[in-house]
């Protein structure tokens, strides 16, 4: 598409989502339109030294750019941080927890609206050195505007839409594009941009280093049972087939749906006919009265990671044609892997079933089979373990192509 149309439906875009935040009709507009000026008056404030931006759209991408910003931060320690979101679920956790490595003179805000005189403003004023990019939240004013101030823009873990880039032109606009695999090193290729480089995933450094803690009655409630399924991110396909499976005292499941909505939990509670306790109600229990339950359903965001350290044997959701939720938190956990029988383009998701790691199928029976064997369990839950241990280095290697 040519760059000026692409420019054009940014500002359309931006504009629409504010009639239907007005007259409510979209949540999603409304979510949007209600924090996009959030931080901005600090960033145009700021006059001290050039900042090094990095933008994400939501909090996926935000676990693949905090070890990027922090290999940043080890190479150019006197340089600050201007970190930009533009959902709002980015945004709200950021508010309660930054992330690591964080200090005094860094910078927080939401992506402005993507209009021309926009970034005229903030690009007249405020210092940067250069933007860094998330995956695929390319915003045409934005670039055009870099390009002309002669602001280095990168891309890291960038990711084409489906065969090919959708935009090629806007991909045309960034200096480095790093991307994880070959795959996707293929698809730019294809759409006329070869000067890509294989530079892996940065979320390996994430899920390896990142700090967890499940609080004690979990540990407690694990340490009591002989085996304990975390199913993480789930759809109604993993929660009807663990139904089927027998829980008991010594076999229990922690089960954390990827839609939280009352209106689906009341359907799990349905499902489960009064053999599951919803998360909030089970920790204001007494200890003992915590032991009766052997479901417990998470009703609430935040928790899984910590929850896989608990686990032995991890159910992730998806695989049924409609993507797969992440894979590497539970392997970072060393917990061997099932999922549907779907796998698509998801590079880490097929090294962990060459491994042995991770089964694809029939969620029941594959559950049923890992909790048969304890030292299976064990055995190539580490293997999955090691392999992600392998795959460390992207950010280093990101940053270093910046200079």
């Amino acid at each position: 598409m040519h760059l000026r149309l692409l420019q054009m439906g940014s500002v359309l875009w931006a504009w629409l989502m504010r009639y239907f935040a007005a007259f409510g009709h979209h949540r999603r507009a409304i979510a949007r339109v209600a924090i996009r000026l959030e931080g901005q008056t600090a960033v145009l404030a700021h006059r001290g030294a050039p900042l090094m931006w990095f933008h994400v759209a939501s909090l996926g991408e935000l676990e693949q750019a905090i070890p990027v910003m922090q290999a940043h931060r080890a190479a150019h320690p006197e340089t600050p941080w201007l970190l930009t979101v533009y959902s709002p679920s980015a945004w709200h956790p950021l508010q309660s927890k930054k992330p690591d490595g964080w200090r005094d003179g860094d910078l927080l805000a939401v992506l402005p609206d993507d209009f021309p005189w926009t970034w005229k403003a903030w690009l007249s004023q405020v210092p940067i050195c250069a933007l860094a990019l998330a995956k695929y939240d390319l915003w045409p004013n934005l670039l055009v505007a870099c390009r002309r101030e002669g602001i280095p823009v990168h891309a890291f873990a960038a990711a084409p839409s489906k065969a090919k880039p959708s935009t090629p032109a806007l991909w045309k606009l960034i200096d480095t594009i790093s991307v994880q695999d070959d795959q996707a090193a293929a698809a730019f290729a294809r759409a006329g941009i070869a000067a890509t480089h294989v530079d892996g995933d940065p979320r390996v450094e994430r899920v390896l280093t990142r700090a967890a803690n499940p609080g004690e009655p979990w540990e407690v409630w694990a340490s009591n049972a002989a085996q304990v399924v975390v199913a993480g991110s789930t759809w109604q396909e993993e929660e009807q087939a663990l139904r089927t499976v027998d829980w008991h005292p010594q076999r229990r499941l922690v089960l954390v749906p990827h839609d939280i909505s009352e209106r689906h939990l009341n359907e799990i509670d349905a499902l489960w006919e009064g053999g599951a306790i919803r998360a909030s109600a089970w920790l204001t229990l007494e200890p003992a009265l915590r032991e009766k339950w052997s479901v417990v359903v998470v009703d609430g965001t935040g928790m899984l990671f910590d929850l896989y350290r608990i686990g032995t044997v991890a159910v992730v959701g998806g695989g049924h044609g409609s993507g797969l939720h992440n894979v590497l938190e539970p392997a970072s956990a060393g917990l061997p892997i099932v999922t549907g029988p779907e796998l698509g383009g998801f590079r880490e998701a097929h090294a962990l079933q060459d491994l042995g790691a991770l089964s694809a199928g029939d969620v029941a029976d594959l559950t049923n089979a890992w909790l048969a064997d304890a030292r299976s369990c064990a055995q190539f839950g580490e293997q999955g373990r090691k392999w992600l241990e392998s795959q460390q280095g992207a950010s280093a290697r990101i940053v270093a192509r910046w200079g």
